[in-house]
């Protein structure tokens, strides 16, 4: 199934996306997915990726199988939901952390220094 962001509505605190979910010999389907801004900012989620986000929960529900794409028409989205991303982050960040720090880059010497590179320097 193929999905398209129609757009979003809020109340208060609550905004819910909107997206039109296409297969290719049947009709369209509307899905309503309503997340809750503090847990968007609990799990440091910008408002602008929300429908990244929403997007990303239709596409594995609709790997799933239809039973889990049939909850999402009209869905609210719960603390657990943000828990693959939370795990990702973390996953990404301890990666980093095994890395070897990057060594400093040789910078050349600026024009007014009294430093020299190259050839020695010669009294007259």
């Amino acid at each position: 199934m193929h999905f398209a962001y129609e757009g979003f509505t809020q109340k208060g605190d609550m905004r819910c996306f909107l997206f039109r979910g296409t297969e290719d010999h049947s009709p369209a389907l509307l899905f309503s997915i309503q997340v809750d801004l503090s847990l968007l900012m609990q799990s440091r989620v910008p408002v602008q990726d929300g429908p990244m986000f929403c997007l990303q929960l239709l596409t594995a529900a609709s790997v799933a199988g239809p039973d889990y794409l049939n909850r999402f028409h009209p869905y609210r989205v719960v603390a657990e939901d943000f828990r693959p991303l939370l795990m990702e982050r973390e996953r990404k960040a301890a990666e980093k952390a095994l890395k070897k720090p990057a060594r400093p880059r040789f910078r050349r010497p600026s024009f007014a220094s009294n430093l020299r590179l190259g050839t020695p320097f010669k009294e007259h």
